[in-house]
């Protein structure tokens, strides 16, 4: 697919507002923004488990700041985060196969980032700090949905698609700017045990916004694949990582979640 110049997805015709980051700055300013908002994401979640001790809470705290940081920049430049980020009303269809997209790949990206976990398996210290940290009451619960499901998607998506892939694609195009943004995904997580699922989803979410020009959509199938995992995590009352390279492969349930993937990556295409 060739680049139509434009340094978002293609099937939002309208020019960038006057007033927008967009416009305003440079490449490298956006850059350094992208940089300086994973930094105080890392810095909230460092002083926030310091005084509560809950994972979880740390999690959202650093998704919370982000996305304050976000609506006070483009506010700074007359924006909006809906008009300057494109979180918009998806229709109900295409937010529908958003969420099925992440469902598809669940088992595809599960065994990539078993792969991972053959290559470099997570350390046991790892392994007994999260399943430490899993919530095992209603309000810890409450707090893990709100961070994994809501926070972290929201604030995850502003910076990696909404930032990290439109700027690569202003200036190399689709698919290079999809698979940089996805491999910065992958590695900023700092887990890579994950690192190759981490990848594929990197280029899943960078494939709805380029196919539907909403951020929102991104956001909705980036939360249905959080909550999945936290759901399956706290089913199994442990985190899966010290498993993952051990997986039996399924082919057939392989083979089902790749069709249905590419089903519904055609009918995108379809809507388009």
């Amino acid at each position: 697919m060739t680049d139509s110049g434009r340094d978002r997805p293609p099937d939002r015709t309208d020019p960038p507002p006057v007033h927008s980051i967009w416009t305003a700055w440079s490449t490298l300013r956006l850059a350094m923004m992208a940089v300086l908002w994973c930094a105080a994401n890392l810095v909230a979640q460092t002083l926030t488990y310091t005084y509560t001790g809950d994972m979880f809470a740390a999690v959202g705290a650093g998704g919370l700041l982000v996305i304050a940081l976000a609506g006070l920049v483009v506010k700074g430049q007359g924006g909006t985060l809906a008009r300057d980020f494109d979180l918009d009303r998806p229709l109900p269809g295409t937010a529908l196969l958003a969420i099925l997209a992440s469902v598809a790949a669940l088992l595809p990206t599960s065994y990539l980032a078993g792969l991972s976990s053959a290559i470099h398996p997570p350390t046991a210290e790892w392994l007994a700090f999260y399943n430490e940290h899993l919530p095992d009451t209603a309000p810890r619960v409450a707090v893990a949905v709100a961070a994994v499901v809501v926070c972290g998607p929201v604030a995850e998506e502003l910076v990696f698609r909404g930032l990290v892939y439109r700027i690569g694609r202003r200036h190399w195009g689709v698919l290079p700017s999809a698979l940089i943004s996805a491999l910065i995904f992958g590695l900023a997580h700092g887990e890579p045990w994950y690192f190759f699922g981490l990848v594929g989803l990197g280029l899943l979410y960078a494939h709805i916004y380029e196919r539907t020009g909403s951020l929102t959509a991104c956001i909705l199938a980036h939360a249905a694949h959080n909550g999945m995992s936290l759901a399956i995590m706290l089913s199994q009352d442990s985190a899966s990582g010290d498993g993952l390279a051990d997986l039996p492969i399924d082919w057939f349930g392989l083979a089902g979640s790749l069709f249905a993937l590419i089903a519904i990556i055609f009918l995108y295409s379809r809507r388009r």
